[in-house]
């Protein structure tokens, strides 16, 4: 009953489609969808959100998610794990992998080192006296080669004297280690930064490689992600209120070599790209995260609930927004409450390749979010 009931709200949030696609954007007509972790089967902290996905082998993915009271503002959430069989489409295991009192788990990223273990970086935070949320010193643990076995939470080493709270992203050139972070002006080394930090010790320290956050002119940065590309970084920064959502390409020093700002009111996105995770499939760049299609919201308020999920397709050279796949919500036919930060995968299936996304989702009418996954054919999508 509770499940029908959450099925006739939400079909109760439906708008009108505002207007056709404009150029450049497109809404796949392949569609399928899957609820793997429902709000309504938790008996307590049933929100569900900010899954990050780890691809372990061909037929299994590691997903990470919190699960709390609210976006933001709980006073404690746990960081939960589960294995994906991406054949079937099953869970085969989960577990609560982080719990620590007063202590909020807001975003766990899974990473495994060159070592063969998979790590988790947590994005930690607590309730000032103030009644508001604050980070703390990232954590992280040893989740052992299968990533169930925990070996207790760590505070990460400050890296220059700077304190870094939250984990964006990762990448391995070798046994060289560099993660992509955010440090917080009320914290050890009082600065605000998305900084590159290297290890070359299975992350047990860590150094100040770049503050990119400086060499970008000291602008209003949040979440980002980074690839290798050659000896090339790429990193894309979402800005807060009027900072530009930027593409920048950096040489191996991270000497500024190129960038673009990707949103703006005179751009196809008129707002932020919330969560965006890059990636290079095909000789071309991918952006996927949270995006505002103008063209379906008649007030211009460039609010959560007129958003939707959307992968751009980029020229790698030039930096050129090619297309846009409108991947959920694409008119804004439904009122979010809250959702889309986005992990991916491919898997083959029926002599086709299909571009899996494993998100969280509200719509209006919902007490909380559910882990989903949603499934698209690649060639309609890329």
């Amino acid at each position: 009953m509770k499940n029908l009931l959450y099925a006739l709200l939400i079909l109760l949030s439906v708008r009108p489609v505002y207007s056709q696609l404009p150029e450049k954007f497109q809404a796949p007509t392949y569609r399928n969808e899957q609820i793997i972790v429902s709000h309504l089967d938790q008996s307590e902290k049933p929100y569900l959100a900010f899954p990050t996905l780890l691809r372990l082998n061909n037929h299994e993915v590691l997903i990470t998610y919190k699960r709390g009271m609210s976006h933001g503002g709980d006073q404690e959430a746990d960081a939960e794990a589960l294995l994906f069989n991406t054949e079937n489409n099953q869970v085969k295991e989960r577990q609560t992998i982080g719990n620590l009192k007063n202590q909020i788990f807001q975003l766990t990223l899974a990473t495994r080192f060159p070592n063969g273990h998979i790590y988790y970086f947590a994005d930690m935070q607590n309730r000032g006296w103030d009644g508001r949320n604050y980070r703390s010193s990232m954590r992280f643990t040893d989740g052992n080669k299968e990533g169930f076995q925990m070996k207790g939470w760590m505070e990460l080493p400050l890296a220059n004297g700077r304190e870094f709270s939250y984990p964006f992203d990762i990448i391995y050139e070798g046994s060289k280690i560099y993660m992509l972070a955010m440090s917080f002006g009320y914290r050890p080394g009082n600065s605000w930064s998305v900084s590159v930090l290297e290890s070359h010790d299975e992350g047990q320290s860590w150094n100040l490689k770049a503050d990119l956050t400086k060499i970008l002119g000291n602008g209003a940065f949040n979440e980002s992600s980074f690839l290798k590309d050659g000896k090339d970084f790429v990193v894309v920064l979402r800005g807060y209120g009027n900072q530009a959502t930027t593409l920048a390409r950096f040489d191996n020093n991270f000497t500024l070599l190129k960038k673009v700002e990707l949103t703006g009111e005179n751009k196809l996105l008129p707002n932020y790209i919330g969560w965006p995770r890059i990636f290079q499939k095909e000789n071309n760049l991918y952006i996927i995260g949270r995006i505002w299609n103008k063209s379906a919201i008649p007030s211009k308020k460039y609010e959560m609930q007129n958003s939707s999920l959307g992968l751009l397709r980029i020229n790698k050279k030039s930096f050129d927004v090619e297309n846009i796949s409108l991947l959920d919500n694409p008119q804004v036919e439904s009122v979010l409450k809250d959702g889309y930060y986005a992990g991916f995968y491919w898997q083959p299936k029926l002599n086709e390749s299909f571009f899996n996304v494993i998100t969280y989702r509200a719509f209006s009418g919902a007490e909380a979010p559910d882990i989903i996954r949603l499934e698209y054919k690649w060639n309609e999508v890329k």
